[in-house]
């Protein structure tokens, strides 16, 4: 979340929220700011962590009310997905806080987080970096879930791959897209050549190893005809995997972009994978769905959607009002909420419920 500090003069800081008053007090040498020159003041809280750059732009990096920690390595990616909501530009630019700023992060975070994700672009293109976090989080977090998103690549990397074994947190979960059940396919997603013998050459390390994995399938024009396919590869080559999440699109970077050639609506893409959901299940591996507000989904696939979008990225068209079940609905991204006016089905408890 990004909030702005107006007549900021303090220089680029990595501070724990203290509000005193009617100030946000930053770090130990007593500088504050008074909350009516932050614009967003009204979402931070005590214990929050942010770091504020020169111009007084600042990004909260940790919600201490949420309790879940994101440590965002670097934005570059080695993949150019088709889909991605991020841009070329973001992915060419943010390169992520210094080594140093990012290794003090995981110092401050509190003892009682709940859940780690280490994420990107594509973290492990800091390497160096990206095993010195994971020793650093399996330390100080032994007892704590941590998710790694990658698109695994490096990971295919045998000696790479044997010292990432060696610093990874005990409860490590590894989140690994795959796009098609054939090179081809996953090719043409990603737009990176011999991306698909790399990601299989990944998941097979991560398998091998031991190492829990959840497969991410982003649904989209280009595969949503192959998703029976992705599941045989699936139970044929990765049977062990933890779980196969489904995922609708965000329509921002290159999403929005290529919008025509990639975007599917919720409900049609529903029913594209309801068969792939149960061979999977069938098979014995655990499946979700992300990013499908329930009215696109039959009802007895209600337990397997996730409440996954940011909060602060919920939008609800006006005739969700009246569905009973709202408060259980994941809703839509804030960018495709305005990109394509979606259409809703409000839902009567009587027609369908969730426990």
């Amino acid at each position: 979340m990004n909030l702005f500090l107006r007549d900021y003069y303090g220089g680029t800081r990595l501070v724990r929220v203290k509000l005193v008053g009617q100030s946000l007090c930053l770090g130990e040498d007593g500088y504050s700011v008074p909350l009516a020159q932050i614009n967003g003041a009204e979402y931070l809280g005590n214990g929050d962590i942010l770091t504020i750059a020169e111009d007084g732009v600042a990004f909260r990096l940790y919600s201490n009310q949420e309790h879940d920690a994101a440590i965002f390595i670097t934005g570059h990616c080695n993949s150019n997905c088709i889909m991605c909501p991020t841009s070329d530009g973001e992915r060419q630019t943010s390169y992520g806080l210094p080594d140093e700023a990012l290794l003090a992060y995981v110092d401050m975070l509190p003892a009682d987080v709940t859940h780690i994700a280490v994420t990107g672009g594509e973290p492990t293109l800091r390497p160096a970096l990206f095993l010195q976090v994971m020793s650093k989080v399996a330390a100080r977090f032994p007892g704590k879930e941590v998710l790694l998103l990658t698109n695994g690549r490096s990971l295919s990397v045998n000696s790479f791959f044997a010292k990432f074994i060696e610093n990874c947190p005990p409860h490590l979960c590894v989140a690994v897209p795959l796009h098609g059940d054939t090179a081809e396919l996953h090719d043409c997603i990603t737009r990176a050549p011999g991306s698909f013998k790399q990601t299989d050459r990944a998941l097979k390390n991560l398998l091998q190893a031991n190492i829990p994995v959840e497969i991410r399938v982003v649904i989209t024009k280009l595969n949503y005809l192959h998703l029976g396919q992705i599941a045989d590869r699936i139970i044929e080559s990765y049977p062990t995997a933890r779980t196969v999440n489904f995922i609708g699109l965000e329509t921002r970077g290159n999403c929005a972009k290529n919008f025509s050639q990639v975007y599917l609506g919720h409900r049609k893409a529903f029913m594209a994978m309801k068969s792939a959901v149960n061979k999977l299940i069938a098979a014995g591996i655990n499946v979700s769905l992300y990013n499908f507000p329930l009215c696109s989904v039959d009802a007895g696939y209600w337990e397997i959607c996730r409440r996954s979008i940011s909060p602060e990225k919920i939008r609800y068209p006006k005739a969700c009002a009246s569905c009973q079940v709202k408060k259980l609905c994941g809703g839509f991204f804030n960018t495709t909420f305005s990109m394509v006016k979606p259409k809703v089905r409000p839902i009567q408890k009587e027609k369908g419920s969730l426990s």
